[in-house]
């Protein structure tokens, strides 16, 4: 009510919720695996459903893999949790995606830009 008043402004939800992103600040949702996996496959143009099937085509692996790496690096889920949402994979498997997308960043300038890409995605939405 007050910048209502101070302002010569009528109350309105928009105004509502203008004071309250001042008070409160912006609330993000927490990011989720199906949120990254959703992101990677978008930006790698591959099905979603894929990233969670069995197959071992290298660019599959690949997205997986950095996939696999977002969500240990951005969420707080276990690595038990995260190889459930990839297909079951064991809590090992995801251990190893962690890794190779380590070593292939380093090694690999285009690769590592692809995933800082992918991160900056996830926090345009928002999330991170």
């Amino acid at each position: 009510m007050a910048k209502a008043s101070l302002e010569g402004r009528e109350i309105t939800v928009d105004l509502a919720r203008e004071v309250l992103k001042v008070v409160v600040g912006d609330v993000k949702s927490p990011l989720t695996i199906e949120t990254i996996q959703r992101t990677v496959c978008d930006y790698f143009s591959i099905p979603e459903d894929l990233i969670r099937a069995k197959t071992r085509k290298q660019e599959i692996v690949s997205a997986r893999q950095v996939a696999m790496y977002l969500a240990k690096e951005l969420t707080n889920c276990s690595l038990k949790t995260i190889g459930l949402h990839f297909g079951g994979r064991d809590h090992s498997t995801v251990i190893h995606a962690y890794q190779s997308v380590e070593d292939q960043m380093r090694i690999d300038q285009k690769y590592q830009a692809n995933v800082q890409q992918i991160r900056r995605r996830l926090q345009m939405l928002g999330h991170v």
